[in-house]
């Protein structure tokens, strides 16, 4: 059996470095909610209260933004 001919991939070109900066300064700027939530997380969970549903939402939606961030970052030094 021979190889069939297969067209070689086109060379995928550099991504510009100013659309690396401004995805790396988005990414920084969307980590800056999960870092506020991590620094007040230990002052509300010391208290004898439980800490309330509406904190927690706010956790979570600040966990997820952060994610965002850290994906956003990712992706600007892939490829």
């Amino acid at each position: 059996m021979s190889v069939p001919n297969v067209p070689p991939t086109p060379s995928r070109q550099p991504r510009s470095a100013v659309v690396t900066a401004l995805l790396l300064i988005a990414g920084l700027l969307l980590l800056a909610p999960g870092v506020c939530a991590l620094i007040f997380i230990p002052e509300y969970t010391s208290s004898p209260n439980p800490v309330p549903s509406s904190i927690m939402q706010a956790w979570i939606i600040s966990f997820i933004i952060s994610a965002v961030g850290v994906a956003l970052i990712v992706y600007a030094f892939r490829t």
